[in-house]
């Protein structure tokens, strides 16, 4: 974090703080150092919160990481200085609750607030109550802890009609409001699961029948129809109509999360503030939000942002940033009492022995002489994974890795029913993880290399976090076939340099730009580079690393490992090299033969 005042202009701050809420009696919980980052309201006024997160359903599957990702956003957002913060979770979170607290919410808003709502939980769909309110028929509906298709079940759950009739009293207050929806309600997946693979949780239970419904919704004749007919509103929903949302593994993390959750406590924290002014602008929270969950959940999960037709994107601010002395009272606040690949090469280049082979970038580049590298970034810990990669062999023997002693993280032996992170087929040699094959055909002795591989992926994936690229993957994010054609694209590159290598499932690295006479800084702000699929087949972890200055160090260590197993170098040299304003992207694909 930068300093932006010496050490005795920081102290005496600090100390002033201190002074005073010593002086006026208030119960200090927190005081910020003076240069700390905290969040505020664009308007001025109020920032509020609610936050709802349910893992223990009595009649439906419970989920794993719900109550984790409120009790993630409460911490970001008290840490930032928001002490209006209520938090429901599992049986806190019946509907009596969850209507009496927002309704409060809505009598304590005062004009120019920030109202920010978030829930976590499984969702649904039933036919919609309004007619011609939804484009599909179906209404979203969040499900509470002791919802069932009983009679008296039935009235614990909230339809998303609800949260728009208490989101426009918020509004006619002269409040905005961000809601962040953590849910699912379709049934779909952007690619299938492999059998073999341990059983995913997603947030999202089938479509049921109420033969009693004793539901009685909250409403005015006054309602909006739909979001779009809200005014002051931004929604962040983790997935669209039609697919699932995923619990997933976060780097460093235990258990599974909600990767939409996850990004949004990131980006409170300041992630979100691309250009470093301290204004979040809508377009940089959305922008920023998906990338990383497009990054955890490995394609899997593509969030939906939604702003109210009033706002601009690119110009409306969502929260400021600022710095300096914060007190958050504690007791006397009412909220802080509350509850808490090998291919044939491409024409001009050298051939490239991992699943992908590079083609000529499609937008044009300027070639710039190297610079003196920017200073390196000193805030990334040394690479040594302290949580064990946890393996698994399918006939749940787990003799089979005795031998196994990888470099760059310890090896847990489980079942394969304990939330492995790899699992080891003893029959065809593939590897598994998290429903997708990572390598095809890989004996006992080379999971040592899947083994640092993974490790690495799980650091890359947290560097990635930090401050990620915007990058995607193209036609789709399907299994992609030997001899297909995909295309990585990166936005917002302009001027900026541009080097972009390749994971494989063993952990071979390749190169794929620059590579020969490719420029180091890209002229326009996109760049496309076309790859080919082919052998080895499985997970393709492909990075981006961009900087204002070339990354000369980092770039010949990169030239150096190309073509080798040696993915725990690659973290290592990152974070010897890395500059200081680097922004990087991993996204993970899948290949098949």
């Amino acid at each position: 974090m930068r300093r932006l005042r010496s050490f005795d202009q920081k102290t005496g701050w600090l100390f002033a703080a201190i002074l005073l809420a010593t002086l006026i009696g208030l119960p200090l919980q927190r005081a910020h150092a003076a240069g700390e980052l905290s969040i505020s309201n664009p308007e001025g006024a109020a920032f509020r919160a609610l936050v709802i997160g349910i893992d223990d359903y009595q009649h439906v599957r419970k989920l794993k990481g719900a109550v984790a990702d409120a009790n993630d956003i409460v911490s970001s957002l008290r840490t930032m200085g928001v002490s209006d913060v209520v938090e429901l979770t599992n049986a806190q979170a019946d509907r009596a609750s969850v209507l009496r607290e927002i309704s409060s919410l809505v009598e304590r808003t005062k004009s120019n607030d920030l109202i920010f709502l978030s829930i976590a939980g499984h969702g649904t769909q039933e036919p919609e109550r309004v007619k011609g309110s939804e484009p599909d028929g179906m209404e979203n509906v969040f499900l509470l802890p002791e919802f069932a298709t009983t009679p008296t079940g039935s009235a614990q759950r909230i339809l998303g009609s609800e949260f728009n009739h208490f989101i426009r009293q918020f509004e006619l207050r002269g409040a905005k409001v961000i809601f962040v929806a953590d849910t699912c309600h379709g049934g779909g997946m952007v690619r299938d699961i492999d059998p073999r693979a341990a059983e995913m949780s997603f947030r999202q239970v089938p479509r049921y029948t109420l033969l009693v419904d004793e539901l009685k919704p909250v409403s005015n004749s006054d309602d909006p129809k739909s979001e779009l007919d809200l005014d002051h509103t931004a929604f962040l929903a983790a997935v669209d109509r039609h697919t699932k949302a995923p619990e997933v593994r976060i780097p460093g993390i235990d258990g599974l999360r909600g990767a939409l959750s996850y990004a949004v406590a990131r980006a409170v924290e300041g992630s979100a503030d691309i250009n470093h002014d301290g204004k979040v602008t809508l377009k940089e929270l959305f922008s920023n939000v998906r990338q990383v969950v497009y990054q955890l959940s490995d394609q899997r999960q593509n969030i939906v942002t939604i702003s109210s037709q009033a706002q601009a994107p690119e110009t409306e601010v969502a929260f400021e940033l600022t710095r300096g002395v914060v007190l958050i009272q504690g007791a006397t606040a009412r909220a802080a009492s509350s509850q808490t690949a090998t291919a044939a090469p491409a024409a001009g280049k050298p051939p490239l022995p991992a699943a992908v082979t590079a083609k000529s970038p499609t937008a044009p580049t300027t070639t710039a002489a190297a610079t003196s590298p920017a200073a390196p970034s000193a805030a990334l810990p040394p690479f040594r994974l302290t949580t064990p990669i946890r393996l698994a062999s399918l006939d749940g023997k787990t003799s089979y890795f005795d031998s196994v002693k990888p470099q760059d993280a310890g090896v847990q032996a489980v079942q394969p029913t304990d939330n492995p992170d790899l699992i080891w087929d003893p029959v065809s040699h593939d590897v598994i993880a998290w429903g997708d094959v990572v390598a095809y055909g890989v004996d006992v002795a080379g999971l040592t290399t899947v083994v640092n591989r993974t490790a690495a992926i799980r650091e890359l994936k947290r560097m990635a976090t930090r401050s990620p690229q915007l990058m995607r993957i193209w036609p789709d994010d399907r299994q992609q076939r030997s001899g297909q054609t995909v295309e990585v694209e990166l936005s917002d590159v302009g001027s900026r340099a541009v080097l972009l290598f390749n994971v494989s499932g063993d952990g071979t690295i390749q190169m794929l730009y620059p590579v020969g006479s490719d420029a180091a800084l890209a002229r326009s702000a996109n760049l496309r580079l076309p790859l080919r699929v082919g052998e080895p087949f499985g997970a393709e972890q492909v990075v981006a690393v961009t900087s204002e200055q070339r990354m000369v160090d980092l770039e010949t260590v990169l030239m150096q490992l190309n073509r080798r197993r040696a993915s725990g170098q690659v973290i290592k040299s990152l974070e010897r090299y890395l500059p200081a304003d680097a922004r990087i992207a991993s996204i993970g694909f899948f290949s098949v033969p």
